[in-house]
């Protein structure tokens, strides 16, 4: 019988690299139903949603500057809206992309 024990960031991130014979076990390990961790058909784990999507606010992606060419009709649109435009580009990239 396993037994699970609650840590926190810090604890797990001073645990020592697990050895090669401790990765060939996990590895090899072979998936056990419980009830608390039932099996779950392909359709069943594709209802779920990506952790970005239920929890938006903790998502802080890194940016990066770039140049790019955009149509001036649609720049202008953008910035008529006020100021922020540069995130609304963003936001509409995202959405188109991620499906975000």
């Amino acid at each position: 019988m396993s037994i699970m024990k609650r840590m926190t960031i810090e604890e797990v991130k001073a645990l020592p690299p697990l050895s090669d014979e401790e990765k060939k076990v996990i590895n090899e390990a072979k998936p056990v139903e419980s009830e608390d961790c039932p099996f779950m058909t392909k359709e069943e784990l594709e209802e779920f949603k990506h952790w970005s999507k239920v929890h938006p606010q903790w998502y802080k992606p890194t940016k990066s500057k770039i140049t790019i060419m955009i149509d001036n009709d649609v720049l202008a649109a953008l910035k008529a809206e006020g100021r922020g435009y540069q995130t609304r580009i963003n936001a509409i990239l995202r959405k188109e992309v991620m499906g975000v």
